[in-house]
């Protein structure tokens, strides 16, 4: 299941050669991300982040460009929900950037704790795509190159 959100890039987001700063695209993936896990979670649920996967920009991002971000979940461990986001830029589709965000849920001892009872229903991948995914952040906590 895909949460999709789109913003229009305007002239405070620009650095001074007239691009999209990265930053501020590292912030909004980081926020669609957090919709997208909290969405799927119980009210009381606290998420944090604590990873942000291959920081690599495809493509420069001009004033007045309309971004979409669509988010799915690609893992959930013992603690945490990992989120894939891609950013595209409409209407031509254009990939700009990717990223698996990963969040860690926390007790109010403000230390990990179970994230199962707070999911609104168990993630199972069922698409080949998913399930890909799923194991490539399984490698990733394991250490294990690609």
């Amino acid at each position: 299941m895909f949460s999709e959100s789109m913003l229009l890039v305007r002239p405070e987001h620009l650095n001074h050669h007239g691009y999209l700063f990265g930053g501020r695209l590292l912030e909004w993936l980081d926020e669609q991300s957090y919709i997208a896990a909290t969405t799927r979670m119980d009210p009381a649920a606290n998420l944090v982040t604590v990873g942000i996967d291959n920081v690599e920009f495809h493509h420069p991002v001009r004033l007045g460009a309309v971004l979409r971000f669509r988010s799915c979940p690609a893992h959930v461990g013992r603690t945490s929900i990992t989120i894939f986001t891609s950013v595209a830029v409409l209407p031509e589709e254009q990939t700009i950037f990717q990223a698996l965000v990963t969040f860690v849920a926390l007790g109010n001892d403000a230390r990990p704790t179970s994230i199962a009872p707070l999911l609104r229903k168990p993630y199972k991948p069922d698409t080949v795509e998913e399930r890909k995914r799923w194991r490539e952040v399984e490698r990733r906590r394991r250490g294990v190159k690609k």
